[in-house]
């Protein structure tokens, strides 16, 4: 949970604290509500900070602008206070510094991390893998953080529920990100998604090899398979020309010799390519790195059980101790064998030039005779069909390789997407849950004009699903009257309150806070009564959680009079204020207005 937000700098108006329940952020007027407005005033920005504190990109490049440079140049910092399992956890970082973050669990001595690196904490401490087939793979705590912390920006440009964060491009992503939260297994999606990545590539590498025929042959790939059979006849002609071709009485000494020389020099050339191999071998085997951060290391390791970094140091200091004496030994012998064989490649190499000085010599006779000019001509046309067609056999057998690795990633898709559907109805009861969770939130958290809940939460197969980068099932989230904006945020809310509540009824170890800046925009002061006293009856039965929202104050005030026709709150709301922001720059976040 969030515990408090505050600076050392004397940046904000006040620290800020945050208990479980229900956490109101409002926005007040401090004269004429006509006369002045209290957008700007700091509840979308405790908002950013928060998401800051906790490394979001998208947060950082907002306080990067120009409007926020005194936070740099005044030097300002921003600590976090987060309880994790019973333990308090401080995020601090200092605007103009934005790569260095510091982190720990004593306030006065936080050690120094890279964005990076804290990530990796992170993601660890507040999205454990709890089951081996409900997980994401890479870096994506941002990524996930964005559905429980969601700022005003972000929710003005989103419209579907499942696409929580920018990384969510396709429904491949909707599954795996959905899945995860949900508690629902996603090996299979995410092993479906690699296969279809490497499809894709595959095909793209053909596509490429066929453009490069047309390029060479200007003909497709199928034309240029039937016109190969003509060039091959060519080249035979070609070839039978110069094996018929007699040279002069006279010169044949000259053959003779030319053709012993040129055996000498293709075996010498061998011989050189040999060595050159076996010597760069040699010269890349002295580059492997000894090198390796170990209080990096300790520092990382230590994160996840107290003195394991320090032991994995002392045996890694062991290791670098024992490699280097290895590397040192090996690379004396290295030196001698690479001294061995640069000799041997300049010998080889005299040798040739000598047998190609003594080659040209004899050709250089044979010009002055006329004797190749009539075989000149032929060699090079031989040498030009035979290298196009070389180049473009070897293309016809790389997409013949390639299309048969294409017909078996069908068959392997094929069998990915039946797994899905299999494991899917394994899970009927946990979807069964979701579907009742939904439908309860539906009836008592949001306010629908005909009384009728006729949405629905559901996961089904798809039917006819035969396209190869299709899902086998979809996600459904409907409630009535979706289309106005009023009505597409409800199903933010009603999805993202069933989510949220069903790990905490689960009691997985995510985030036990939800934050929704902006959400409740263009939604009726009825439905924010229903959700909010939903939410603070699910406190009463579960206090185990945070539930952040911000308000304007005439967004949530109900006069006396319309109480009995719009409902009232269950609660105290005075109490659940956990900010209040004015119009007044005294009483703003940063104690300053932004014109």
């Amino acid at each position: 949970m969030l515990v408090k937000l505050y600076s050392e700098t004397d940046l904000l108006v006040k620290p800020f604290s945050f208990e479980p329940g229900l956490n109101i952020i409002l926005g007040k007027y401090s004269g004429d509500k006509d006369q002045r407005g209290i957008n700007g005033i700091g509840k979308s920005s405790l908002i950013r900070l928060i998401n800051y504190a906790l490394l979001s990109d998208s947060s950082e490049r907002r306080f990067s602008k120009e409007k926020y440079d005194f936070l740099r140049k005044e030097n300002h910092n921003l600590i976090l206070e987060l309880k994790i399992k019973d333990e308090i956890h401080y995020i601090k970082r200092f605007f103009a510094k934005k790569e260095k973050v510091y982190f720990g669990t004593k306030y006065n001595s936080l050690e120094e991390y890279s964005k990076t690196d804290l990530r990796k904490i992170l993601i660890n401490k507040l999205f454990p893998i709890e089951k081996e087939d409900v997980y994401i793979e890479g870096n994506k705590f941002g990524s996930l953080l964005d559905f429980f912390l969601k700022d005003d920006l972000a929710t003005i440009s989103r419209i579907e529920p499942l696409k929580f964060s920018d990384a969510i491009r396709n429904t491949k992503d909707v599954a795996i990100y959905n899945f995860f939260l949900l508690n629902l297994s996603n090996r299979y999606i995410l092993r479906y998604d690699e296969l279809t990545k490497e499809y894709d590539s595959y095909s793209n590498t053909i596509k490429g090899l066929q453009d490069k025929i047309k390029v060479d042959s200007g003909k497709t790939i199928e034309e240029f398979k039937t016109e190969r059979i003509k060039i091959e006849q060519n080249i035979s002609l070609l070839e039978k020309s110069l094996q018929d071709y007699k040279f002069l009485e006279n010169y044949k000494n000259i053959e003779g010799q030319l053709i012993e020389i040129t055996t000498s020099i293709n075996e010498k050339l061998k011989t050189y390519y040999s060595l050159s191999n076996k010597h760069k071998k040699i010269r890349d085997s002295f580059h492997l790195s000894q090198d390796f951060d170990t209080k990096q290391i300790q520092k990382l390791y230590n994160e996840v059980i107290q003195t394991f970094g320090d032991i994995v140091t002392k045996t890694l200091g062991e290791i670098a101790n024992f490699k280097k004496e290895i590397i040192e030994n090996r690379n004396k012998f290295l030196i001698a064998k690479e001294k061995q064989i640069e000799s041997s490649i300049k010998d080889t190499l005299e040798e040739i030039s000598k047998l190609e000085k003594t080659r040209s010599q004899l050709y250089k006779k044979l010009d002055e005779r006329g004797a190749l000019e009539s075989i000149r001509n032929t060699f090079e046309q031989l040498t030009i069909e035979k290298s196009q067609l070389a180049g473009n056999l070897a293309i016809l057998t790389q997409v013949d390789e390639i299309q048969e690795m294409l017909s078996n990633l069908d068959i392997t898709i094929s069998e990915i997407k039946r797994d899905m559907l299999i494991e899917i109805k394994t899970y009927e009861e946990q979807i069964n849950n979701l579907r009742s969770l939904f439908q309860d939130i539906l009836e008592n958290a949001i306010f629908l004009e005909d009384d009728n809940p006729n949405g629905y939460f559901d996961i089904s197969p798809k039917i006819n699903s035969q396209k190869r980068n299709e899902l086998p099932f979809k996600i459904d989230i409907e409630i009535p009257k979706a289309d106005a904006l009023g009505q597409s945020r409800l199903k933010i809310v009603a999805y993202d309150l069933m989510v949220f509540f069903n790990n905490i009824y689960n009691k997985r170890k995510f985030p036990d806070f939800l934050i929704h800046d902006g959400v409740y925009h263009g939604i009726s002061i009825n439905t924010k009564v229903k959700a909010l006293n939903y939410i603070y009856h699910q406190h009463l039965a579960n206090p185990n959680f945070q539930y952040i929202a911000t308000f304007n104050e005439d967004e949530i005030y109900i006069p006396k009079e319309k109480q009995s026709l719009i409902g009232q709150f269950d609660f105290d709301i005075e109490k659940m204020v956990r900010a209040e922001f004015t119009d007044s720059p005294e009483r703003m976040i940063f104690k300053r207005s932004f014109k």
